[in-house]
This record gives structure tokens, sequence and C-alpha cells, in this order.
């Protein structure tokens, strides 16, 4: 992050974080509508978790749209995350 943001300034670019900017998390939660349209009745959703950007926002439109399901984040045993 250190490096993109010296060329945000000597480039005049722009930093878009993946974990935490809004359009990327509810483009995420678009995963999270298409399992309720493709599974209302679903129970549980499991999501893998890496930087946390795309559990945020699947989590977010499954508990929006069905409180009740449960949301559990995963990953390998040995990740670097």
């Amino acid at each position: 992050k250190a490096y993109a943001e010296t060329l945000v300034e000597s480039q005049g670019l722009v930093y878009v974080n993946g974990y935490d900017d809004p359009p990327i998390l509810a483009g995420a939660g678009t995963i999270g509508i298409e399992i309720i349209d493709d599974v209302p009745d679903v129970d549980a959703v499991v999501v893998p978790v890496g930087g946390a950007g795309l559990i945020a926002g699947v989590s977010c439109a499954i508990k929006t749209l069905k409180p009740n399901t449960d949301v559990y984040g995963v990953e390998p045993e040995f990740a670097a995350s």
C-alpha cells in the first residue's frame, strides 16, 4: 500500500482499496444476492476470507435479505492472510 500511495502522489492516480471501498463491497454483495435468488431457503453460506472485502459484501447482502442465515468465513489452514 505504501508503494501505491507514492504512485498516487507522483502520478496523480486514485487509490482504490479492495477491502473497504464501497463500490467494491457492493459488487461483492451481488454474490450474496445471487445466492439468495438461487437458493431462497439457504441456511448457511461459506465465504473464503483473505482481505475481508468479499465476505464484507456477501455477508452484508445475505444478512440484509435473510437475517437468520449464518455466514461463515473460512481460509486454508496455512494461508498467509
